[in-house]
């Protein structure tokens, strides 16, 4: 019997104080695979697929082809992680303000279906954090389209 092969994502951030990022996802309740840590690495395990490795910057340039952006003034990506629950996307929000992040004062609603904030973790790195009922915003679109 194989088994099926699960893709994975690895979104590979680079940081300008390990510690102090380790700390801020730690905060916001996000587990870590130590085996995959060490002085200059830290594997943030956001769900069975997806792991953010949170680099320092000597590491990062060491993979990278091309030199490291800074998020607090550029915009190198949009992180979006979805959450079970409107109130989920709240807490988690929470969570990051007291923890260092800031709120991007961002929050997108559509009707009872969506909702999402963003914010920025203490290197500048955007995250959105949302919910979304698929079914309400299936048959909502597919009545606008019918409109139009």
């Amino acid at each position: 019997m194989t088994t099926a092969y699960q893709q994975m994502i690895f979104l590979n951030i680079p940081v300008t104080d390990l510690p102090r990022s380790r700390a801020f996802y730690a905060a916001l309740g996000f587990t870590f695979d130590d085996r995959f840590c060490d002085d200059t690495a830290a594997c943030v395990v956001v769900s069975d697929t997806i792991t953010l490795m949170l680099l320092t910057h000597e590491k990062f340039a060491s993979f990278s082809p091309r030199p490291i952006a800074d998020p607090a003034t550029t915009a190198q990506h949009l992180i979006c992680l979805s959450r079970d629950s409107a109130a989920a996307v709240d807490t988690i929000m929470d969570k990051a303000v007291t923890a260092g992040g800031i709120d991007n004062d961002k929050v997108i609603e559509m009707g009872d279906y969506m909702y999402g904030r963003s914010f920025s973790d203490p290197d500048g790195h955007v995250f959105e954090m949302m919910w979304m009922d698929v079914d309400k915003a299936m048959a909502d679109w597919g009545q606008q389209a019918e409109t139009a």
